[in-house]
């Protein structure tokens, strides 16, 4: 795990990079004279300066660097090789590509349902309507009041949301979307989260950042 936050933390600074250049980018392109002050090229030239190395030098490194964490990320099964292949275009791109590629994001639909899981399982879990729920919620109380009220043990619910998600998670590796490694990342993280998720009042928005009506952001999916 801490090799895997170093490749993270290495990801970042090329993110960082990359998005400084893109901003000096557009600006120069809404300026339409190439702009006044240069930020990407200037910034490429202060790093090589710092480092004692020309800014050639400076962007053959960073590419080194770049296929060095794709092939470290995808031999440590941190990436399917289609999501190594699709940071790879992104950096062929040019300034600007996202270092981690969405790589700890579940795939679009993998929870393979319309609302937010944690809250679809607990409406179950509480013989409740999905839409009952989300107005107890809306409404300000919590998952677990709710459950208190009804004699439902809370832990009830997160094991059976976590069973869901590690049966979704488990088709999604089998399926070749994520590697078992960002499955069990995942995992991991929802655990840790749906605790502290059924005992939030939420005023509005339910557990996962839905707000009824709205668009989901899976626990332990997308927020990952």
């Amino acid at each position: 795990m801490k090799k895997f936050w170093k490749i993270a933390g290495i990801a970042t600074l090329v993110a960082v990079l990359g998005a400084v250049s893109l901003g000096a980018v557009a600006y120069a392109q809404d300026d339409g004279s190439g702009g006044p002050f240069d930020f990407g090229g200037r910034f490429r030239e202060a790093v090589a300066g710092i480092l004692g190395i020309s800014v050639e030098e400076y962007d053959a490194a960073v590419e080194q660097a770049r296929e060095q964490v794709v092939g470290e990320a995808l031999d440590e099964g941190w990436l399917t090789e289609d999501q190594a292949e699709r940071m790879q275009e992104r950096f062929e791109q040019g300034p600007g590509g996202r270092m981690d590629g969405g790589f700890m994001k579940a795939p679009r639909g993998f929870m393979g349902r319309g609302e937010t899981p944690l809250v679809g399982v607990a409406a179950e879990a509480l013989d409740m309507s999905v839409e009952d729920l989300h107005a107890e919620l809306k409404d300000g109380r919590t998952i677990a009041e709710v459950a208190v009220e009804k004699g439902v043990d809370t832990q009830e619910i997160i094991d059976a949301y976590l069973a869901q998600l590690e049966e979704n998670l488990a088709q999604a590796v089998e399926d070749g979307k994520i590697t078992q490694n960002q499955a069990d990342w995942m995992l991991e993280q929802a655990a840790e989260r749906a605790p502290e998720q059924l005992e939030n009042a939420f005023e509005g928005r339910c557990p996962g950042g839905k707000r009824p009506g709205g668009t989901q952001r899976p626990l332990g999916g997308n927020d990952a």
